[in-house]
């Protein structure tokens, strides 16, 4: 009786793996998947076009993909998300007529519905960007005053990984010493508390080079807060420099 059922119990596991498998293919997955893999193989031949010649390559195309092996991999997931009769309800509407037009039509969907959920993301995005600088764009559209003892002296401010940055300011150079490196900029005001900086140009052509624009939004004696974005970007950017004696 053991051995009766031990027969039994590996003659179904045996007709379950054989209509997964059935499922798979009425599904057109592996169609799919030999479209993703084509599609990756010239992808990287145009990449690297020293592979189309070579042996191994050639080899590599015709013996060493093995679907069998990944769909093999398939089964027990299939198995253990799915029941025996939703795997035939599913196999017996993909095997008739429309299910077959919605398969050759799966691919197609696909392309257009990640097209459109492409740009839907991106507006979205767009928006979250919008309204999650909108206090930071309200700030950098309204300077402080007097900013006059600014535009020369010494400061320091730590960036957001928390290294010191010394800054050193006089007429339209800047100089920012961070971990033993110089980094120099050039400064035009704008106003008395919004400026433009560039990269230093020792040609002094900074045509095309984009700026950022640095507003003072907030002084005090011992320190300022800005607010920054480069010049035709809409990503806003906050800091805090102390003011050193």
């Amino acid at each position: 009786m053991f051995f009766l059922l031990s027969n039994l119990s590996f003659s179904q596991t045996d007709s379950i793996d054989d209509k997964v498998m059935r499922m798979i293919e009425v599904l057109g997955s592996t169609e799919r998947m030999e479209a993703i893999v084509e599609t990756m193989i010239k992808m990287q031949e145009e990449e690297s076009p020293e592979l189309i010649e070579s042996e191994y390559w050639q080899s590599f195309k015709n013996e060493e993909i093995n679907y069998d092996e990944l769909i093999g991999l398939l089964i027990p997931i299939y198995k253990k998300h799915l029941t025996i009769q939703e795997i035939e309800t599913i196999t017996e509407f993909y095997s008739s007529p429309i299910g077959q037009k919605m398969v050759e039509k799966f691919p197609l969907i696909a392309n257009e519905a990640m097209q459109v959920g492409s740009i839907w993301g991106e507006n979205l995005f767009k928006r979250v960007r919008t309204n999650f600088n909108k206090p930071l764009a309200e700030k950098f559209g309204s300077p402080t005053k007097d900013c006059s003892s600014l535009k020369k002296g010494k400061f320091r401010f730590f960036d957001n990984q928390n290294n010191q940055i010394l800054v050193s300011r006089k007429n339209n150079i800047q100089e920012e010493r961070i971990n033993g490196n110089l980094i120099k900029g050039k400064i035009e005001w704008l106003n008395d508390c919004q400026y433009k900086l560039w990269n230093y140009q020792e040609d002094d052509n900074y045509e095309d080079i984009e700026p950022f624009i640095v507003t003072v939004y907030e002084l005090t004696d011992d320190s300022y807060k800005f607010i920054y974005k480069q010049e035709n970007g809409i990503e806003y950017f906050e800091g805090e420099m102390e003011i050193l004696k």
